[in-house]
């Protein structure tokens, strides 16, 4: 953490409750990068035992002196994920929207749909959601597609390898050709960046070779 940030933490303590304070300002100092990005300001008070309006308040005064970035998030309400995010409240128009994930659209409601979250300034710290298309795909995951709201593992990439079926990273324009056993089953072939998604329904006799001739993608 740089100098500049430490004295400001120092002022802050100022007008905000001191306690809070120090545990924002130790998780800036020692947690990893993903748990400095949207922060749960109720969540973060329940973990280190501070009053809630204490540690909104604290949250507020550090967004004000540029510690930290405050965002309103869209959220579906099935998965969990973010589906847009917004960094006034006003900006939050649209009265429907549609998770391709979950293939389901609710009208806009602030009390379950939107959450409001920090994440450290990079003047303070730099991370990896900063630069999102830097992350490793189950960073971004972690990061930037799903919501505070949504208790990860620690050892998120173990636990999602063990899940997917396959995975790839591309950079914009490539392809990439995937060969996958599966057996009769619904598939799932999703794009967390654009949240694009495709359904797929595997059925027929097992084949011992690779399909040449597939039918088009709708």
């Amino acid at each position: 953490m740089r100098h500049e940030p430490v004295a400001a933490f120092n002022l802050l303590k100022r007008s905000a409750d001191v306690k809070a304070v120090d545990a924002i300002e130790q998780l800036v100092r020692n947690a990893p990068d993903h748990r400095l990005c949207r922060i749960n300001a109720l969540d973060f008070a329940l973990k280190h035992d501070l009053d809630e309006e204490r540690a909104i308040a604290a949250f507020l005064h550090a967004t004000q002196m540029g510690l930290f970035e405050l965002s309103w998030n869209v959220l579906c309400p099935a998965c969990g994920g973010v589906l847009n995010t917004h960094a006034t409240l006003r900006t939050v128009r649209r009265e429907e929207y549609v998770c391709e994930l979950c293939a389901a659209g609710f009208k806009l409601n602030l009390d379950d749909l939107v959450e409001v979250a920090f994440t450290v300034a990079p003047r303070v710290r730099t991370i990896g959601s900063h630069s999102p298309e830097t992350l490793p795909i189950w960073e971004y995951y972690r990061q930037v597609l799903w919501s505070s709201g949504v208790d990860l593992p620690e050892a998120f990439a173990e636990a999602m390898e063990n899940a997917i079926l396959d995975s790839v990273e591309l950079p914009a324009g490539e392809r990439a050709h995937l060969s996958l056993p599966i057996s009769t089953a619904y598939i799932v072939v999703f794009e967390p960046v654009t949240h694009a998604v495709q359904f797929l329904h595997v059925s027929g006799e097992p084949a011992s070779e690779r399909q040449k001739h597939l039918s088009r993608l709708q």
